[in-house]
């Protein structure tokens, strides 16, 4: 099991994504990350190093296949990379999780 930091309304519970790829994987909490900022990729949500940032999302604990169902999503390794990021959870506790960082630009 691995901690991910996930974002984007398609991930939320309501969310189009949440059942297939998060489902039966353990909720740690909601909580934000400092120094990026999320934007719409088309299809699917990316967030990129931007000083000042902030981004809300939630955190897993999720197995390898489902690791490997992201990564697929992701285009891991050719659109995204994983960085280890530090999330502040609503309850005052800060844990590591790996997010998925867009590797590409975005015009502002």
């Amino acid at each position: 099991m691995s901690k991910y930091f996930i974002y984007g309304a398609s991930f939320s519970e309501k969310g189009r994504y949440h059942q297939y790829y998060l489902q039966g994987n353990t909720f740690l909490g909601q909580g934000f990350i400092e120094g990026y900022h999320r934007y719409i990729l088309g299809g699917i949500d990316g967030i990129i190093p931007e000083e000042g940032g902030k981004v809300q999302g939630d955190v897993y604990d999720i197995d390898q296949a489902t690791i490997s169902k992201l990564d697929f999503l992701f285009n891991y390794d050719t659109k995204f990379r994983k960085e280890v990021v530090d999330v502040k959870l609503e309850n005052g506790e800060t844990l590591q999780a790996e997010a998925y960082v867009w590797n590409g630009t975005v015009a502002k």
